[in-house]
């Protein structure tokens, strides 16, 4: 028996006998069907009239939509931007400018006459405060160089802020506010960050200038990890990539993911035309904790003393020590009674990692070995004679002083009690050669040094850092604080 189907409703072929019999059953119960017709009729109409009434209203439509819009994204930023603040910096400059005569008298005046005028130059950033105590993480290069370093606070709140510490190698600076009622950020991890997971950029670059506080949020994703960035000072290690639009004044800003917990500190952008690009790069949260707990402690980050001097490994340097398929820094010197003769670290040693951490070079193992605290124990892993060994080192003290016999001086990292009884930072000398060049020009024991000719110095990592850099015979200028007033030794020549 054949059968017809549509969408609608099928059919189905009868007999002879059937159709008969349907025909005489059909005159008999014609009364009732109409009957059933009506009671079917009024249901239908009694459904209809339910389900007007059931109708969801205007109001509860609204309530739906705003549910849906109510997402994890929102969410997230509700928590974490009253911890988002706007960082405005503002360096006071010195400059000789030419007396401004108009155009009739200029040719009897022009005579190269000079006299000095005070500029300011003004900076904008961002900052996350990580302690209600009153302290903001930001970037090194927002503050750097600021005589004045103000904080706008998400709810308006405007406050002086002084500078606890700085690193100008991990780009990070730690501020201080005197205020109460703070919402502190909370703190996320970046090492399993998934590639693709939401990413929200949370800056605060316009609020003095648009006279709102309130912050500005860029959403995108998490493009890539462990990101290496050089410039020309700095070596970024491990960054986190996004494409969460960051913009110039969103440098110290907060990186969250969507629980609202900073992940890390947005730092740089890779832009051909100095705009966002779409390539933005954050310092992750786990290095930036490192830090914040030197910057704290002691006012700057005091690395470690290891007792170990390390070589960059070329290619012909590896050739000529056979070094085949090996990679790391090479060890050229191992100081005696050190944690690192202790650990059993020898010359020509090839160090491959620490604590798995592949070093690559003598940037990266300074970049991994100066965030060390004191009583860790690190596992290194070398390469030797063909063999591979762990050696496990234990730090007893960090480098607090450091002497360099080609200027022939000691000097001392000051801590940050020590640091409050001078107006500048710097580095304080703590022994000076009497034979030596910078004596017989005035320098003397207690001087806080904090600039070398452009260059301040804020820590001893930064002077070691700069006089590596400087040439020899070239002529310098050292600027130092003695007794809360400045001096200049002019014309320096270092041998």
């Amino acid at each position: 028996m054949g059968k017809w189907r549509s969408s609608a409703f099928h059919v189905s072929l009868l007999t002879p006998i059937q159709r008969e019999f349907t025909y005489h059953a059909s005159l008999m119960t014609l009364d009732r069907y109409r009957r059933w017709a009506q009671i079917v009729l009024i249901l239908c109409l009694s459904i209809s009239t339910s389900q007007t009434v059931a109708s969801p209203t205007r109001s509860e439509l609204q309530t739906d939509v705003s549910n849906s819009r109510r997402n994890a994204i929102v969410n997230a930023v509700e928590l974490a931007s009253p911890a988002v603040v706007n960082i405005s910096t503002t360096r006071i400059q010195e400059v000789n400018v030419r007396p401004s005569f108009n155009d009739l008298w200029a040719p009897f005046f022009d005579f190269g006459f000079r006299y000095p005028q005070r500029r300011e130059l003004h900076g904008l950033g961002s900052g996350v405060v990580f302690d209600r105590r009153g302290y903001v993480l930001t970037n090194q290069h927002v503050i750097g160089g600021a005589d004045v370093t103000k904080v706008i606070l998400s709810d308006g709140r405007e406050y002086e802020a002084k500078i606890v510490g700085e690193d100008f190698l991990t780009d990070l600076a730690v501020l201080e506010i005197d205020a109460r009622n703070l919402t502190e950020i909370g703190l996320g991890r970046a090492d399993d960050l998934m590639i693709g997971e939401w990413a929200i950029a949370i800056g605060h670059p316009f609020a003095a200038a648009v006279g709102d506080p309130s912050p500005t949020v860029t959403i995108g994703v998490v493009s890539a990890t462990d990101r290496a960035l050089k410039t020309e000072n700095r070596l970024y290690r491990r960054l986190i990539q996004t494409d969460a639009s960051i913009n110039p004044g969103n440098s110290g800003g907060a990186l969250v993911n969507l629980y609202g917990q900073l992940i890390g500190i947005n730092t740089a952008i890779y832009s051909t035309s100095g705009g966002s690009q779409g390539i933005g790069f954050a310092i992750p949260v786990n290095t930036a904790i490192k830090v914040v707990d030197h910057l704290v402690a002691y006012g700057a980050v005091v690395p470690p003393h290891l007792g170990v001097e390390t070589q960059d490994l070329t290619p012909k340097l590896a050739e000529a020590l056979s070094l085949e398929g090996s990679f790391g820094v090479l060890v050229a010197g191992v100081e005696e009674e050190s944690p690192a003769e202790e650990a059993g670290l020898q010359r020509r040693d090839v160090i491959e990692t620490i604590d798995q951490e592949p070093v690559t070079s003598s940037e990266t193992f300074l970049a991994i070995t100066r965030l060390l605290h004191e009583k860790q124990t690190v596992n290194f892993q070398v390469f030797r004679d063909g063999n591979r060994k762990n050696l496990s080192l234990k730090i007893r003290e960090l480098q607090w002083k450091y002497t360099t016999r080609v200027w022939g001086i000691t000097i001392e990292q000051p801590d940050r009690k020590l640091t409050q009884n001078h107006n500048r930072r710097g580095v304080v000398v703590t022994k000076v050669n009497r034979r030596s060049v910078l004596a017989e020009r005035g320098l003397q024991r207690g001087d806080l040094i904090y600039r070398i000719n452009n260059s301040n110095i804020k820590s001893l990592e930064d002077f070691k850092r700069i006089t590596n850099q400087l040439r020899r015979n070239k002529l310098i200028n050292l600027y130092f604080e003695r007794k809360g007033k400045e001096w200049k030794i002019p014309n320096l020549i270092m041998r």
